[in-house]
């Protein structure tokens, strides 16, 4: 078999050792806005704004804004830095608002002409303010690690329209007491279909299983179903052509 096709089938199997089928199931939906301004240096600025909400029994909404700067080494690597909040209205328990900061570095490190591969390191630091009275403000940090495939451009519906599939996988830990947050993630599968509508705009679909558990200490394990839609937008701020070639186009990026 040849090698990038058994990554791939590696890319789905590996959901499977998060025992994502737990004891309990809910759907969710997820919709946002991805905005990057491109300055003709390696720097790169936006960030992304949406809503996201419990379809099962309407139990919770929460939206996120979400600043981002980003810094391109080279055609390989990037870093980036964020400030975000999440504000989460819950029916049945304590509004919770998130302050989040994080700083991830990310690489393509093998593009061959049908597909890429990528990883990101992604460490983010919490702070949660709870609107009820007897639960105490709290401060944790999270690591986050992410390994996906993107195939090439498809041009199956028309060259100036091409699409193109991902599969992702990222696994979550996080380092502290997580007593009171209702959903610990450990792990999220992505299948994904993505299309370039114009030169500067282009859509993704997600379906996305994820794993959690409902407290660190009750290992009851739940899963999610999130359907997922990310609309990007890119403004290029500088008229002429880069002399940076690595900045020109960020074909694999954004995983907010």
């Amino acid at each position: 078999m040849n090698k990038g096709y058994r990554l791939i089938l590696l890319l789905f199997i590996l959901p499977l050792q998060e025992q994502l089928f737990g004891q309990e199931t809910d759907n969710q939906l997820w919709a946002d806005y991805n905005l990057k301004i491109i300055t003709g240096t390696k720097f790169s600025y936006g960030g992304d704004m949406g809503i996201r909400g419990d379809l099962s029994g309407y139990d919770w909404s929460q939206f996120v804004v979400r600043p981002t700067v980003n810094y391109k080494f080279n055609k390989t690597f990037s870093g980036a830095f964020a400030v975000a909040l999440f504000q989460t209205n819950n029916k049945f328990l304590s509004n919770v608002t998130e302050f989040r900061i994080h700083q991830d570095f990310t690489a393509e490190w093998i593009q061959t002409k049908r597909f890429s591969l990528f990883g990101r390191v992604r460490i983010e630091q919490r702070f949660f303010s709870y609107q009820e009275e007897n639960l105490s403000n709290e401060f944790r940090v999270r690591g986050r690690l992410l390994l996906g495939i993107q195939s090439q451009d498809l041009t199956w519906f028309g060259a100036k329209r091409p699409i193109y599939f991902q599969s992702i996988y990222e696994g979550f830990l996080t380092l502290g007491s997580d007593d009171t947050e209702l959903f610990i993630n450990q792990g999220r599968f992505h299948l994904a279909l993505g299309h370039r509508i114009a030169k500067n705009w282009r859509y993704e679909i997600h379906y996305i299983r994820q794993s959690s558990r409902l407290t660190q200490e009750t290992g009851l394990q739940v899963a999610q179903n999130i359907f997922r839609l990310r609309v990007f937008h890119r403004i290029n701020m500088n008229k002429s052509k880069s002399p940076i070639p690595e900045i020109e186009e960020d074909r694999v990026d954004d995983f907010n």
